[in-house]
This record gives C-alpha cells, structure tokens and sequence, in this order.
C-alpha cells in the first residue's frame, strides 16, 4: 500500500492539503535515510487557522489544526517519495509549537492530534518520541506549527 492510500482512507480530502513555504528554504531534506520536514502550518484549501489558544481558538480546534499540520507533512513525503510503500516510512520525531496565551497548559493535547493521525496512518511505524512547546507567536499567527523527522528504508 502507498502513504497517499492510507491517507486517503483516513482523510477523504486529502488533496486539499497543499504544501507550502514562507521563504528561503526547502519543505524537506534527506541525510542518509532521515528525513527532515520544514515546519508546516495548519494550511487547507488556502485557509491558515490562526489564533491563540486557548482565548481565539479552542483545543479542539488546536488539536485539529495539528493533525492537519501533521497531514500536511505525509503530503510532503507522498509527493517526493511516492514510489516508497507505506511501511518504508517511520516516525521518529514530532516538533509542536502552540500559539498560546502565557497561562496555558495543555499543550501535549493539542500535539496529540499530530501524533494521533501519524500513528493511525503509519501503525507502529508512526510512533515517535516529540516535543511540545507554547510560543507567544508563531508565522502569520498560525495556531499551531508541526516540525518533524522521519526515516525512510531504502529498498
């Protein structure tokens, strides 16, 4: 099976995610079999979720945000490694920065939406271990901002 069957029975809309940068720098970078992605924002059908949490934007909405960050990111591998099967692909690490008000707490809910679609897609491939930290702001005041590696195995 290919990463973008195994989206594609998670998320019908998977085509709606696109990929995007915001300057000077490329969306991935392979160093041996890893697999660096640039940080990807919570960007669908050319709508960025923007907002601090949890005052302009709920957790719920933050955690959803993060999956599609996280969606966002397997569109990153599916377009420059599809010929790849879906068990080639590993999850190692999982970076997530929330737009959070000074007081908040809950961060790693929020970062579970990542982790949650990531393990739901790649199985035990997709566990990873992961970070997840509140900023005061983030770019274009993206509620959630999702950095990632992933292993590929060379066949």
């Amino acid at each position: 099976m290919k990463l973008k069957d195994k989206i594609l029975e998670i998320d019908k809309n998977y085509e709606d995610f696109e990929v995007a940068t915001l300057g000077n720098y490329i969306p991935a970078k392979k160093i041996g079999n890893l697999i660096y992605i640039s940080g990807q924002l919570p960007l669908i059908k050319n709508q960025l979720i923007t907002g601090k949490v949890p005052t302009e934007n709920s957790i719920e909405t933050a955690k959803k945000a993060a999956k599609i960050c996280m969606l966002n990111t397997l569109s990153i591998l599916d377009q420059i490694y599809s010929s790849y099967s879906l068990e080639s692909f590993s999850c190692v690490h999982i970076a997530g920065y929330i737009n959070s008000e000074s007081s908040f707490e809950d961060h790693p809910t929020i970062i579970n939406g990542a982790s949650d679609v990531v393990c739901e897609i790649l199985s035990d491939n997709g566990k990873h271990s992961r970070i997840a930290v509140g900023c005061i702001s983030l770019p274009k005041n993206a509620c959630v901002e999702i950095s990632s590696i992933f292993s590929i195995i060379e066949k």
